[in-house]
Parts: structure tokens; sequence; C-alpha cells
């Protein structure tokens, strides 16, 4: 799948078609990181280049995808609001961009919620992220004998 193609359906999801929020980069940046996290949790093998997708994920894999590269954007903009929030007030006019930062954190939060709903259906098992599941454990087994001493 070609990558503009890709950045224009989450330019659709994520409400900016006209790309007056988001930008490229950013786009390609969290769709990136939205790469390594879905092959990560399927076990797929989707790989980015600076101009495609390949292989062509399915249509649930692509709808995995764009979730989580909506995330990705949201915890961006969230990060960038953070240091450009401010309140003032003149008179009867007030202005207050200090709720953008809960607002992003709300939609990113929820966005990583959906995400996980649709790993856990598609793979039959619940995605906890506070969870750290070790690969394949080898049991290792010691025997019991004195390193001190000497022969007898």
């Amino acid at each position: 799948m070609e990558l503009s193609e890709l950045c224009g359906k989450l330019r659709v999801d994520v409400g900016d078609p006209d790309a007056t929020v988001f930008s490229d980069d950013e786009c390609r940046r969290a769709l990136a990181r939205a790469v390594t996290r879905v092959n990560l949790d399927l076990g797929t093998d989707y790989a980015m280049t600076d101009t495609e997708l390949a292989p062509d994920p399915e249509e649930e894999h692509l709808d995995l995808l764009l979730l989580a590269a909506h995330a990705n954007l949201a915890g961006m903009r969230r990060s960038t609001s953070a240091t450009t929030g401010f309140s003032f007030q003149s008179g009867d006019k007030r202005v207050d961009k200090t709720k953008a930062v809960s607002s992003w954190k709300d939609l990113w939060e929820a966005l990583w919620d959906e995400y996980r709903r649709l790993v856990s259906r598609l793979t039959g098992q619940p995605v906890d992220d506070d969870i750290l599941t070790p690969g394949a454990l080898t049991p290792v087994i010691y025997e019991v004998e004195s390193e001190v001493g000497g022969e007898d």
C-alpha cells in the first residue's frame, strides 16, 4: 500500500484531510510507531519504507494500524499542548487553552482502549500493557554440590 494513501486514510480518521493540524512528518512518524506496535501485538511483519507499507495489510490490520497511528498523533499533540497552553482574561473576555492537554489525554486513552479491545478480539487473548509477558522460558536445574573443600 502506498504510504501517501495510508496517510490520506489517517488524515480522514483524525479529521484533518486538508493537513491543517498535523504535518506529513507527524503522520509518517505516527504510522511508523503504529506498524511497530501492530507487529508486536499480532506477530505480523509489516515494514514501512519511505513510499509504501508492505505487504498490503488485511482490512482488520489496516484498521488497527490507523487506530494506533491516530492514538500516536493524539499523544504527540498532547505533548505539544502541554507547553503551549495558556489562559487569560481581559474584561468580560476569557480565553482558556489549558484544557487542551486533558482533552488530548482523554482521546489518547480512549483510542488505546479501543485498540486493545480490537487486538483482544483478533487474537483471543487479553492485552494488558501493565503486564510484561516473558518469552519462551526454559528451566535451569542446578545440582547441589559443594564448591568448597576438595576431593575426599
